[in-house]
């Protein structure tokens, strides 16, 4: 078995998509759980164009995702079988950010840099 890495993907939405965003949304929470429970996607949500205020609908520009997985194309394989792909609510063209991250933190306060799980970052629930 190859090494997994976790790969930060961000999916900017088509111009127009948040009706067909909202429609199908149900249904993608529903098919992502299983992956989620395995370990595959370990963070996901929408993006925002801005901080949401109170009484004011959400800006979704888009989503963002992380998964932990061998390649990028193992990543990519399961997002084309995603149904805001299926659906053309994101616009694959504009997809440029699917990259391997390696996370650290100085908040430790020593100057040294503290590798950490990413279970250990906070995430909404499904």
């Amino acid at each position: 078995m190859s090494q997994k890495h976790e790969w930060m993907v961000i999916l900017p939405d088509n111009t127009g998509a948040l009706e067909k965003r909202m429609a199908v949304r149900q249904q993608h929470l529903s098919n992502i759980k299983p992956d989620a429970e395995t370990g595959f996607w370990v963070l996901g949500g929408a993006m925002l164009e801005d901080v949401p205020k109170e009484g004011s609908p959400l800006k979704i520009t888009g989503s963002v995702m992380m998964a932990v997985a061998s390649t990028k194309e193992e990543v990519l394989e399961k997002i084309k079988k995603d149904i805001y792909h299926d659906e053309g609510v994101w616009d694959m063209d504009k997809v440029t950010d699917l990259c391997h991250v390696e996370r650290f933190s100085f908040a430790n306060g020593s100057g040294q840099v503290q590798i950490f799980p990413f279970k250990s970052a906070i995430r909404s629930a499904l």
